[in-house]
């Protein structure tokens, strides 16, 4: 018997409500969901109410706050315990790759039936070796407390869970899709980005990532002050912010780079941005996918990135990825040769689609399977 309901899931988040690719990714495919069949609740963790907070409000969810695990743990412990209790949720899916584990711990004691673990990554985000082993802990107890594993990539997946697991078809794959259309080349913005951004027909190399250790904006910007020697008129576009910014702006400065960088920040207008690029270049140390390169190439966008980024997100074939062991140098030789390429911004969408990265498809296959797992838990009379 079918519920009239929505299925009530709960996703658990890291971090604020960002723009970065895990929270796009949870809005991405909750903006697409239909809503009657299916309803998404947040969990924050810390009290930061980021800058898409509001978006999923008015989408009629709510958004908890929990306090960070390392800095209060038991009132991390009580908030969670307190909503899983509370919140009448059928299935918790939470996005902390290694930190799933702990999460999922408490919804199984809460007793949430369904409890699913995502990967987003290969590699841990901290270097702290106290942290890090509390992470391979929990990574390590991650099957004995979820009930389904998924990741965005192969990579991902066998990092976080396991070749074993892996191999087994215990992990199941979700792309991280993304609206195709939405990020469509327009000539029109183009021209009004770049005028926004002072740039009239110089070449345009874009980057967007959080500025932390893994998306290597140093390595970035020394293959880009290298390009200047040679291509005097290339600009150099940084959408983002974090921890580093004032490392990073320091490091411009030495390298007397300052006329030809942009700085922007955090923005919504990704989508408009990237059509004012020429290139996008992305030198990450590692990656569980890079969402960002999906959108670029959707842009009809060349891609340059390093060979730590999963081949499979190369999905129109044009994205060249290259060892960061060849050098600052290399890579400024290796953005000069792709500024020569020239080509048509135009995509083939059913590329996209048959690719499994067009959020309409993927959105509803990810729906339909809340909705068999609930009726599951219906059908065999599994109370929450």
């Amino acid at each position: 018997m079918k519920s009239i309901h929505p299925v009530n899931v709960l996703y658990v988040n890291g971090g604020p409500m960002d723009f970065g690719g895990i929270t796009s990714y949870m809005i991405n495919y909750y903006r697409h969901f239909e809503r009657s069949k299916v309803h998404i609740d947040f969990i924050v963790h810390g009290m930061e109410k980021g800058p898409r907070e509001q978006e999923v409000l008015d989408l009629g969810s709510k958004v908890y706050h929990v306090p960070v695990k390392s800095r209060d743990y038991f009132g991390n412990i009580h908030g969670l315990r307190n909503i899983f209790r509370t919140g009448k949720y059928s299935i918790v899916h939470a996005h902390m790759d290694a930190m799933n584990g702990l999460v999922l711990k408490e919804a199984k004691k809460c007793g949430i039936p369904i409890r699913i673990s995502h990967s987003h990554n290969t590699q841990y985000l901290t270097t702290n070796k106290f942290k890090l082993a509390l992470d391979e802990i929990a990574r390590k107890n991650i099957p004995k407390y979820a009930t389904h594993l998924f990741a965005c990539s192969e990579p991902a997946g066998r990092w976080l869970y396991g070749d074993r697991l892996f191999n087994e078809g215990k992990v199941g794959i979700i792309h991280n899709a993304i609206d195709v259309a939405h990020f469509s080349f327009n000539e029109k913005i183009r021209k009004a980005k770049r005028k926004e951004l002072g740039i009239d027909d110089q070449f345009v190399i874009g980057h967007v990532g959080r500025f932390d250790y893994q998306k290597n904006h140093e390595f970035l910007l020394n293959a880009f002050a290298e390009l200047l020697k040679i291509k005097s008129d290339a600009v150099l576009v940084l959408v983002g912010d974090g921890h580093l910014r004032p490392a990073i702006q320091h490091q411009i400065k030495n390298l007397g780079i300052q006329d030809q960088v942009r700085l922007l920040g955090q923005r919504n207008d990704v989508a408009q941005l990237l059509s004012a690029f020429d290139l996008f270049v992305f030198p990450s140390r590692f990656e569980g996918l890079g969402s960002v390169l999906v959108e670029a190439q959707a842009s009809g966008l060349n891609c340059l990135a390093s060979d730590a980024v999963p081949g499979e997100v190369n999905i129109n074939q044009s994205c060249d990825f290259f060892s960061l062991l060849k050098g600052s140098s290399n890579w400024a030789q290796k953005m000069k040769v792709m500024s020569e390429i020239k080509g048509s911004r135009l995509i083939n969408r059913n590329t996209f689609v048959v690719k499994g990265y067009e959020i309409d498809n993927e959105a509803s296959q990810l729906e339909k399977m809340y909705i068999n797992l609930s009726e599951n838990l219906i059908l065999h009379n599994i109370s929450w």
